[in-house]
Order: structure tokens, then sequence, then C-alpha cells
């Protein structure tokens, strides 16, 4: 194969129903997603079984209305990897008996190469952009917070959270305070307003790591404040000024962290482009200070849309068009979903 077939992606990892077809130079022909954050909103996350129940009824509508007004696809791409066991089975039994009922080809894919090429994809009908060779990535959201090095075919991790990702301490610190989930975006705007030097926050320094990141101790530090200074905002209009700097200066070290290793990545890899990709790619503080970064280091940066900062089809799409590309087909008659195996793309090096 040398040219990418008009692909049709579906993702159902976690909470998001997401379908879209991508024509074979990468073009979104259409993205549509049916959230689930309404059904979870009660419970302050994602409950699991709701979440899979939600992927059955939604997925077959948002099929349905995907395929009614594009060209009959000529492959099929699905997120297989990694995620919730139940919901990754919706998506891909669904995609299975899709592809195996008309012999189209099939692409298991991995969630996080999807959210690699999302800032290659362009929302307003152009193709998508090449992969800069080399490019540093950085992907951070509610699951995943890693920096990785993009070079021909091969993904390898750079740095990674030792412990919490920063969309999962954005969530938990808004939690604390009573703002309704999800609240990272709640988090994003009431920093805005708020003073990020008016609240002292700790920096972690890993001893043996230049590259890795934590946030566990900055999300404890965070939340006992909150405890300490009885601190609540059960909305954000009614927030106090306490709390909107409390969150602008917590939102300031996440990013600090999320970025600290960078000059070091850029002096050792020579990267033609640095991307930022996944849920927390859309905060406004991080996009302004990697494009900061990058007029500073001398390299061009790519911000994933940030429609497609949350999870979508369009990227898996676009990551199943890669790998058809590559060779690689998964039989439809034997794929399988698994949550938690470790993301290990073509020419990726095992890391400890």
């Amino acid at each position: 194969m040398t040219t990418p077939p008009l692909t049709l992606g579906i993702e159902t990892s976690c909470d998001e129903t997401a379908v879209a077809v991508l024509d074979p130079e990468g073009r979104i022909l259409i993205n549509v997603l049916a959230s689930q954050i309404a059904a979870h909103r009660p419970y302050g996350g994602v409950v699991p079984e709701i979440a899979s129940r939600e992927h059955l009824v939604a997925l077959p509508l948002l099929a349905s209305r995907a395929l009614e007004t594009v060209p009959e696809p000529e492959a099929v791409a699905v997120t297989a990897r990694p995620g919730l066991v139940g919901s990754l089975l919706v998506g891909v039994r669904f995609a299975a008996a899709f592809a195996w009922a008309r012999g189209l080809p099939l692409a298991a894919v991995d969630h996080l190469e999807g959210h690699l090429l999302s800032p290659f994809l362009d929302l307003d009908g152009g193709p998508a952009d090449p992969v800069p060779d080399p490019a540093l990535a950085l992907v951070a959201s509610g699951g995943h917070s890693s920096w990785y090095l993009l070079s021909g075919e091969a993904f390898r991790r750079l740095g990674r959270t030792r412990d919490d990702a920063a969309g999962e301490v954005f969530d938990k610190v808004a939690q604390a305070l009573g703002l309704p989930y999800p609240g990272g975006p709640a988090v994003d705007r009431l920093a805005r307003t708020g003073n990020p030097a008016a609240v002292p926050m700790p920096r972690p320094r890993l001893k043996d790591s230049e590259t890795d990141f934590s946030f566990s101790g900055l999300k404890s530090a965070a939340i006992r404040l909150i405890r300490e200074r009885g601190l609540a905002a059960s909305d954000e209009a009614s927030a106090p000024q306490a709390v909107r700097d409390l969150l602008a200066a917590f939102e300031a070290a996440v990013v600090e962290q999320l970025l600290r290793p960078l000059p070091l990545l850029v002096e050792r890899h020579r990267p033609e482009a640095i991307a930022v990709a996944g849920g927390v790619a859309a905060n406004t503080l991080l996009r302004r200070e990697v494009v900061r970064a990058g007029e500073r280091l001398g390299v061009t940066v790519r911000l994933a849309p940030r429609a497609l900062t949350t999870d979508n089809a369009a990227m898996i799409a676009r990551a199943g068009q890669m790998a058809l590309l590559r060779g690689e087909t998964a039989d439809p008659r034997r794929v399988d979903a698994s949550g938690r195996q470790a993301w290990q793309p073509p020419g990726m090096r095992s890391t400890s």
C-alpha cells in the first residue's frame, strides 16, 4: 500500500464516543462526537459501566450519521488500547464487524499514537501535514503525561510522569474545591483571573531524572491548602479571589513541570518541531508558554487544535492510515482490546 485509504475512525477508549472519516490525504471529511459528561457528572468522574452502556447507544447512531455524508470507507481504524476495557470493547467489536462484513482492512490503533498525530491535522479542510523528522511531542491528558521523540516511523518516550497525570491533578484539585466535573476547563478559566504569585506552590525535582516529572506532591499541597484555608467554589461565577489565586499558582506549577525538560530535550535531539497534544493541550497557559519556549529555543511549535485535544476519532483514523501504510493490519475475527497494555509503537525501545 503506497497511498492511505479513505478511512473510518472509531474512538471509544473512555467517555467520548467518536466517529470520523479521513480521505487519503488526511483531510477530515467528517468528525462527530457524543459526550458523556452529563452522565458522569453526578459521580465526579467516569464510571466505567456507564461509559460502556453510553457507547453502545451512541456508536451505531454516530456511525450511521457519519456514513450518510461521505464516500464508502476503504478501511477501518479503531482504538484498541489503552483505556477502559468495557469501553474499548464496544468500539473494537463494532469496527471488527464493520470491517469483516465489507472485507475492509482493519487497523487496531494505540490511543497515544493518535494523540501524537493530532497536531498535524487540519480542522479547516486541509490535508494532514507530514510529521517533521525529528519532532518532540508532549502528550498531556487525564491519563498520560509524557514527552516523546518522533523520528521516521519510530516514537520513543523520553520522559514521563512518575505518578499522577497532569489532567488528573487538575480534576482532583477542582473536585476538592467543589467545582463540577470535569474540573480542568474550570481551573483554566478561573486561573485567568488569579495571581499565580499569591500562593507558594512546590516545584518537585527528581534526583534520578532530568526529563521525568511528578505531580502527586503538588496535588497534595494544593488540596492541603484548600482544606487549611477553607476554600470552596461550587460554581465558577461565585469563586472568591482566594480560589482564583490558588488555581493560578497551581496551574503555573503544573505547566512549569511539563515544560521543564524541554530545553534539555531540544539540545539533545535538535527537533524540527515541538508538538503538544492531549486534553491538557487545551489549557491556555500551557499553549502560551510552549509557544514562548519555542520562540526562545528557535523551534516551530505545533499545537493540536483545541477541538482535537480531547479524545476524537480523526486522530485515530490518521493513526490507522499510518499503520496501514506500514503494512500493519488486524484480523477482525481475532482483534481484541487491551486496557493496560504498555504502548510500544514501531521502533520504540523499552523503558524502565
